[in-house]
């Protein structure tokens, strides 16, 4: 715990004296209905000389556990009012990326349901690729879990991990499988290095989501056997489901900067701004050609409608019924993710 102070930009500047806490350096602040001004999501604040950018928690549970775990008695002697408002702040800077990408990857990873479910459909779709002896380099790492699923049972695979981020990358030697990766390399974030030549390059949620896209697959094609296979994901800028649910529930935001095609922080699950794709401007690269898509995901809406996911990943057929519609074009093409295969071939 913390007391700092923030200063609220214009048109009302104010110093308000805070109490929060300060976990890999995202901020979760709790303010009343009784300040004069409450955080908007545009709103840039100063904490300790670091600019961040505001965005309110989705749900209450945020709130009541900042509460439970630092006592109401403790709250109370800075907070007066009703009603208590819980808000996170995400730091503006070059290196946020860096700063964020390994525990805000491995937590979703390891402990959302749903994101567990579409690694699973992830990897089963990289399965159909793979092959006794194959080379594979994934970009962007996690703790494994979709690599050493899909290659189990076949024999003499090897894997090379690679991230722009020194902290992801130990997040990974310390968390994957023991033997899942042979090598773990940093790369600059131009992605123009050439490390090896592959049969199988792999990247999924979250490196082709945060990077220009044509830069990830040129590090791809610098990369892959002529007749290797680049698979990924992109996020899908027309994700009827998503986009639906965006509205209902009040996020109109995010619905709007998914069509647009920039999905900032404050509307992002990421922790910096992201790109929303069509399947138009994947299959626009000259670097790389389709070979085949299918949708990720076409029932369950994303993280930010967490007390709806919760409900969906309970209930097995409705997982079931999810992955088979996902498969179906055109059902497919919208769906919340594009899973892809490119080669450097013609199709």
């Amino acid at each position: 715990m913390h007391d700092v102070k923030i200063i609220l930009p214009p048109p009302e500047p104010t110093v308000i004296n805070v109490n929060f806490t300060l976990d890999h350096g995202r901020v979760t602040v709790i303010l009343t209905e009784s300040r004069r001004r409450i955080l908007e999501k545009r709103d840039k604040l100063v904490i300790d000389g670091m600019t961040y950018s505001a965005a309110k928690c989705d749900s209450g549970e945020a709130t009541e556990a900042f509460l439970r775990k630092y006592g109401r008695e403790h709250m109370d002697r800075y907070f007066t009012g009703r009603k208590k408002i819980a808000y996170t702040l995400t730091p503006v800077a070059d290196n946020v990326h860096r700063e964020l990408h390994p525990d805000q990857y491995s937590a979703r990873i390891q402990l959302d349901t749903v994101q567990a479910h579409l690694r699973t459909v992830a990897s089963d779709y990289l399965r159909k690729f793979m092959a006794d002896g194959v080379s594979i380099l994934e970009i962007g790492c996690s703790n494994g879990y979709e690599i050493s699923r899909a290659r189990n049972g076949f024999s003499g695979t090897s894997c090379v991990c690679a991230d722009v981020s020194p902290e992801a990358l130990k997040f990974a030697r310390e968390n994957s499988p023991r033997g899942i990766y042979e090598r773990f390399v940093e790369v600059s974030g131009n992605w123009n290095e050439t490390i090896g030549t592959f049969d199988i390059i792999y990247s999924t949620f979250g490196a082709t989501d945060a990077s220009s896209f044509d830069k990830i697959a040129s590090f791809a094609r610098n990369n892959l056997n002529r007749n290797g296979v680049f698979i990924c994901t992109a996020l899908n800028r027309f994700a009827a489901w998503d986009l639906v649910l965006s509205i209902i529930t009040g996020k109109r935001g995010y619905a709007r900067d998914r069509l647009s095609g920039i999905i900032s922080a404050r509307h992002s699950r990421y922790p910096i701004p992201v790109l929303a794709r069509s399947v138009n401007e994947i299959s626009a690269s000259v670097i790389l050609h389709p070979r085949a898509f299918r949708g990720i995901s076409i029932l369950f809406p994303p993280y930010n409608y967490r007390r709806i996911n919760g409900v969906l990943a309970r209930i097995p057929f409705i997982r079931k019924l999810d992955e088979t519609l996902s498969g179906i074009f055109p059902v497919s093409m919208m769906c919340e993710y594009l899973l892809f295969a490119m080669s450097p071939g013609t199709a």
